[in-house]
């Protein structure tokens, strides 16, 4: 805790960590325009089922979806983090079942680290900095920097702590995410680990924001035929970036074999249906049911292997927000059968805000598609 408040009073933000606080604060406006447009119980039970799929996904039982549910709850933006609210989730979650989904504290944090944790959570500095403070500070009190040596299972209070900060400051809590359950391994440079904790913590407040705005209401119009100019603009270049990747990749592969290739298309939600099955995974990371969707595909073919690599650009909640979500998705296809090959999380995806341009996203962007095609091809060739 010391350390990092040193860190913060001697070495700034970066800008580049600084420009993501920014952009959650964007997307931040937008995501509270649309709950203000919602009914109250509708928000609370889109949140409940949202809550509930997430810990399943984890492995979670019963136990972890009631304590996610005790920090996610709307009334939770007035409740400060007091000292006796932080020993309150300490003793809620040392109380957790041990399961697939996390690693529960060994003991209850006392007064004076609880007490500790609340002055943390109130320092003057933006709410995801003080979430980042309170995360790291809570990880070392646990000794849960990384994983358990032992089980390898991430843990849950330093989350559950840092989601109860962001609610009080009138953001939505965090929703579990195997990223979001495991802090980031520590820097010993001055000023890296604060550094690192806040861009963690960032990433983790956009995904939440952006999976909020995914809610669909009972009755909504159908998706709009033509892209719209911003995903019109994101598509092309993805496609042209994945041709270019992919030509680069046909050589190497048939310099393994002369019977490798590579394949590049490209569709929507709006084409016609295809015969073709190598497009069905598209649909796969589409997080709003319903919503426009443009893919690029990837085939990768080998032997009798063959991977499709899709870069998916989406439209985020509907009606329509002008939020825009750029994600992943691979599967491997062997004798053996079909399997996932990405391994990615939700926070490894791209958001675009309405008023972002193409060349202020791309970097991200280009990342996302060159880890996705690293992945691929270390999958392939290690069939």
């Amino acid at each position: 805790m010391d350390t990092l408040r040193s860190d913060a009073a001697s070495h700034p933000l970066p800008a580049r960590v600084r420009d993501e606080l920014t952009d959650v604060d964007r997307l931040r406006t937008i995501w509270a325009g649309q709950r203000d447009g919602r009914p109250r119980e509708a928000r609370a039970a889109a949140r409940q089922e949202l809550v509930h799929r997430r810990v399943r996904e984890l492995g979670g039982g019963p136990g972890l979806v009631e304590a996610v549910l005790s920090v996610s709850r709307e009334g939770m933006a007035g409740q400060p983090v007091c000292a006796d609210y932080v020993m309150q989730l300490s003793a809620l979650a040392a109380a957790l079942p041990t399961d697939r989904a996390c690693r529960v504290p060994e003991r209850r944090l006392d007064w004076n680290e609880s007490r500790n944790l609340a002055e943390a959570a109130e320092l003057p500095a933006h709410p995801v900095v003080r979430a980042a403070h309170v995360l790291a500070g809570c990880a070392d009190l646990l000794g849960a920097t990384g994983t358990s040596p032992d089980d390898g299972l991430p843990w849950v209070l330093p989350w559950m702590l840092a989601s109860a900060v962001l609610q009080r400051a009138c953001y939505p809590p965090l929703l579990p995410d195997p990223l979001a359950l495991r802090p980031p391994v520590t820097v010993r440079e001055p000023g890296e680990r604060l550094a690192g904790l806040v861009h963690h913590v960032a990433r983790l407040a956009t995904g939440t924001l952006r999976d909020e705005l995914c809610w669909v209401p009972a009755e909504v119009p159908e998706p709009r035929g033509s892209r719209p100019p911003l995903a019109s603009v994101t598509c092309r270049r993805i496609e042209a970036y994945v041709r270019s990747r992919g030509e680069a990749l046909d050589l190497m592969l048939r310099a393994m074999d002369p019977r490798a290739g590579t394949t590049v298309r490209s569709g929507g939600s709006g084409d016609a249906p295809r015969q073709d099955p190598g497009s069905a995974p598209a649909s796969r990371t589409v997080l709003t049911p319903g919503a426009a969707h443009w893919w690029t595909s990837l085939e990768l073919v080998a032997g009798d292997a063959s991977l499709t690599l899709f870069v998916v650009v989406q439209e985020v909640g509907r009606p329509e927000t002008g939020v825009l979500a750029v994600t992943a998705d691979g599967r491997l296809t062997t004798p053996e059968g079909v399997r996932d090959t990405l391994d990615m999380s939700r926070a490894d995806s791209v958001t675009v805000i309405p008023t972002d341009s193409v060349d202020e996203r791309w970097p991200e962007i280009r990342d996302l598609v060159d880890e996705a095609v690293s992945r691929s091809m270390n999958a392939l060739t290690r069939v």
